[in-house]
Protein backbone atom coordinates (compact mmCIF):
# COMPACT_ATOMS: atom_id res chain seq x y z
CA UNK A 1 0.00 0.00 0.00
CA UNK A 2 1.25 3.58 -0.80
CA UNK A 3 1.28 5.79 1.86
CA UNK A 4 1.27 9.73 0.99
CA UNK A 5 2.24 12.76 3.46
CA UNK A 6 -0.53 15.29 2.90
CA UNK A 7 1.05 17.07 5.97
CA UNK A 8 3.10 19.31 3.77
CA UNK A 9 0.51 20.46 1.18
CA UNK A 10 -2.03 21.05 4.38
CA UNK A 11 0.48 22.89 5.61
CA UNK A 12 1.02 25.02 2.74
CA UNK A 13 -2.49 25.54 2.35
CA UNK A 14 -2.68 26.88 5.79
CA UNK A 15 0.32 28.86 5.33
CA UNK A 16 -1.29 30.67 1.90
CA UNK A 17 -4.56 30.99 4.21
CA UNK A 18 -2.80 32.93 6.60
CA UNK A 19 -1.01 35.10 4.44
CA UNK A 20 -4.43 36.03 2.25
CA UNK A 21 -5.55 36.87 6.03
CA UNK A 22 -2.46 38.65 6.77
CA UNK A 23 -2.83 40.69 3.02
CA UNK A 24 -6.40 41.35 3.79
CA UNK A 25 -5.82 42.35 7.67
CA UNK A 26 -3.01 45.15 6.00
CA UNK A 27 -5.84 46.55 3.68
CA UNK A 28 -8.26 46.65 6.08
CA UNK A 29 -5.79 48.07 8.79
CA UNK A 30 -4.59 50.41 5.67
CA UNK A 31 -8.14 51.44 4.95
CA UNK A 32 -9.01 52.03 8.47
CA UNK A 33 -5.46 54.46 8.55
CA UNK A 34 -6.75 55.85 5.44
CA UNK A 35 -9.92 56.68 6.84
CA UNK A 36 -8.27 58.42 10.35
CA UNK A 37 -5.89 60.58 8.56
CA UNK A 38 -8.80 61.83 6.20
CA UNK A 39 -11.70 62.44 9.26
CA UNK A 40 -8.19 63.94 11.20
CA UNK A 41 -8.31 66.33 8.24
CA UNK A 42 -11.63 66.75 7.48
CA UNK A 43 -12.07 67.61 11.26
CA UNK A 44 -8.83 69.81 11.36
CA UNK A 45 -9.99 71.63 8.65
CA UNK A 46 -14.02 72.04 9.94
CA UNK A 47 -12.36 73.39 13.21
CA UNK A 48 -9.79 75.67 11.40
CA UNK A 49 -13.40 77.05 9.87
CA UNK A 50 -14.81 77.36 12.88
CA UNK A 51 -11.89 79.10 14.24
CA UNK A 52 -12.03 81.42 11.38
CA UNK A 53 -15.70 82.10 12.27
CA UNK A 54 -15.29 82.26 16.06
CA UNK A 55 -12.68 85.07 15.41
CA UNK A 56 -15.12 86.74 12.87
CA UNK A 57 -17.89 86.89 15.14
CA UNK A 58 -15.23 88.24 18.00
CA UNK A 59 -14.79 90.75 15.85
CA UNK A 60 -17.98 91.88 14.74
CA UNK A 61 -19.13 91.78 18.09
CA UNK A 62 -16.53 94.64 19.04
CA UNK A 63 -17.30 96.12 16.46
CA UNK A 64 -21.61 96.26 17.43
CA UNK A 65 -20.02 96.98 21.24
CA UNK A 66 -18.41 100.36 19.91
CA UNK A 67 -21.81 101.06 18.15
CA UNK A 68 -23.21 100.14 21.46
CA UNK A 69 -21.67 102.44 23.65
CA UNK A 70 -22.10 104.71 20.57
CA UNK A 71 -25.65 104.33 20.35
CA UNK A 72 -25.75 104.71 24.16
CA UNK A 73 -23.68 107.63 24.50
CA UNK A 74 -25.69 109.53 21.87
CA UNK A 75 -29.02 108.64 23.76
CA UNK A 76 -27.49 110.23 27.18
CA UNK A 77 -26.41 113.09 25.10
CA UNK A 78 -29.90 113.71 23.42
CA UNK A 79 -31.71 113.20 27.03
CA UNK A 80 -29.16 115.49 28.46
CA UNK A 81 -30.54 117.98 25.82
CA UNK A 82 -33.66 117.12 26.14
CA UNK A 83 -33.42 118.10 29.88
CA UNK A 84 -31.64 121.99 29.08
CA UNK A 85 -34.60 121.99 26.59
CA UNK A 86 -37.11 121.77 29.42
CA UNK A 87 -35.60 124.00 32.05
CA UNK A 88 -35.16 126.81 28.75
CA UNK A 89 -38.86 125.94 28.08
CA UNK A 90 -39.75 126.25 32.10
CA UNK A 91 -36.92 129.42 32.24
CA UNK A 92 -39.32 130.60 29.42
CA UNK A 93 -43.12 130.23 31.23
CA UNK A 94 -41.31 131.86 34.37
CA UNK A 95 -40.22 134.76 32.27
CA UNK A 96 -43.46 135.39 30.47
CA UNK A 97 -46.12 134.17 33.13
CA UNK A 98 -46.36 136.99 35.25
CA UNK A 99 -46.36 139.29 32.15
CA UNK A 100 -49.74 137.49 31.15
CA UNK A 101 -50.83 137.35 34.52
CA UNK A 102 -50.73 141.16 34.51
CA UNK A 103 -51.92 141.79 31.00
CA UNK A 104 -54.69 139.41 31.57
CA UNK A 105 -55.85 141.42 34.35
CA UNK A 106 -55.10 144.69 33.10
CA UNK A 107 -57.42 143.25 30.32
CA UNK A 108 -60.18 142.05 32.94
CA UNK A 109 -60.06 145.13 35.34
CA UNK A 110 -63.14 147.29 35.43
CA UNK A 111 -63.32 151.39 35.26
CA UNK A 112 -63.69 152.90 38.55
CA UNK A 113 -61.17 150.48 40.17
CA UNK A 114 -57.78 150.36 41.31
CA UNK A 115 -55.53 148.46 42.60
CA UNK A 116 -53.26 149.01 45.57
CA UNK A 117 -51.35 145.51 46.66
CA UNK A 118 -50.59 142.67 43.87
CA UNK A 119 -48.80 139.55 45.19
CA UNK A 120 -48.22 136.00 43.36
CA UNK A 121 -46.17 133.12 44.94
CA UNK A 122 -46.52 129.59 45.26
CA UNK A 123 -49.39 129.51 42.80
CA UNK A 124 -51.78 131.65 45.08
CA UNK A 125 -52.32 135.55 43.85
CA UNK A 126 -53.77 138.10 46.39
CA UNK A 127 -55.01 141.60 45.48
CA UNK A 128 -55.96 144.47 47.53
CA UNK A 129 -57.66 147.32 45.49
CA UNK A 130 -60.20 149.96 46.36
CA UNK A 131 -63.83 150.72 44.25
CA UNK A 132 -66.41 152.81 43.93
CA UNK A 133 -69.62 150.61 45.05
CA UNK A 134 -69.12 147.20 45.73
CA UNK A 135 -71.23 146.04 42.19
CA UNK A 136 -67.96 146.79 39.88
CA UNK A 137 -66.21 144.58 42.70
CA UNK A 138 -68.58 141.73 41.74
CA UNK A 139 -68.11 142.84 38.26
CA UNK A 140 -64.53 141.89 38.77
CA UNK A 141 -64.75 139.03 40.80
CA UNK A 142 -66.89 137.37 37.99
CA UNK A 143 -64.58 138.29 34.96
CA UNK A 144 -61.61 136.64 36.90
CA UNK A 145 -63.29 133.80 37.63
CA UNK A 146 -64.11 133.55 33.47
CA UNK A 147 -60.32 133.06 32.49
CA UNK A 148 -59.04 130.11 32.14
CA UNK A 149 -55.57 131.62 34.16
CA UNK A 150 -57.56 132.28 37.59
CA UNK A 151 -59.31 129.55 39.62
CA UNK A 152 -60.93 129.46 42.91
CA UNK A 153 -61.55 133.80 42.32
CA UNK A 154 -62.69 134.40 46.19
CA UNK A 155 -63.55 137.84 48.09
CA UNK A 156 -61.93 137.67 51.38
CA UNK A 157 -63.12 141.17 52.42
CA UNK A 158 -65.00 144.25 51.46
CA UNK A 159 -65.51 147.53 53.33
CA UNK A 160 -66.48 150.79 53.32
CA UNK A 161 -63.34 153.34 53.76
CA UNK A 162 -63.14 156.66 53.81
CA UNK A 163 -60.14 158.14 51.66
CA UNK A 164 -59.45 161.76 51.26
CA UNK A 165 -62.75 162.66 51.70
CA UNK A 166 -64.41 159.64 49.16
CA UNK A 167 -66.06 156.97 50.49
CA UNK A 168 -64.46 153.67 48.52
CA UNK A 169 -65.34 150.24 48.91
CA UNK A 170 -61.72 148.29 50.11
CA UNK A 171 -61.40 144.68 48.61
CA UNK A 172 -59.19 141.88 49.09
CA UNK A 173 -59.39 138.90 46.34
CA UNK A 174 -57.52 135.66 46.55
CA UNK A 175 -57.56 133.03 43.76
CA UNK A 176 -55.18 130.21 42.47
CA UNK A 177 -53.47 131.17 39.29
CA UNK A 178 -51.64 129.07 36.78
CA UNK A 179 -49.31 130.92 33.86
CA UNK A 180 -50.82 128.40 31.16
CA UNK A 181 -48.09 125.50 31.38
CA UNK A 182 -49.16 123.44 34.64
CA UNK A 183 -51.73 122.87 36.63
CA UNK A 184 -52.39 125.71 39.32
CA UNK A 185 -51.07 124.47 43.16
CA UNK A 186 -53.82 123.72 45.46
CA UNK A 187 -54.50 126.28 47.89
CA UNK A 188 -56.83 125.73 50.76
CA UNK A 189 -60.28 127.63 49.98
CA UNK A 190 -61.62 130.62 52.30
CA UNK A 191 -62.76 130.01 55.29
CA UNK A 192 -64.92 133.28 56.02
CA UNK A 193 -67.18 134.99 54.04
CA UNK A 194 -66.71 138.43 52.19
CA UNK A 195 -68.01 141.10 54.73
CA UNK A 196 -69.72 143.99 53.48
CA UNK A 197 -71.24 147.02 55.14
Amino acid sequence: MIRINLLPVREARRQAGLQKQAAMLGAALGAGALICVWMQISVSSAMSDESQRIIQAKAELKDLEATRQEVERFRTEKEEIERKLGVIATLELSRQGPVRLMDEIAMRIPKRMWLTKLTMKGGLLTMAGVSLDAEIVAAFLASLSESEMFQDVQLDETRLAETDGLKLNSFKIRSRYSNGSAPVADVPAAKGRARGK
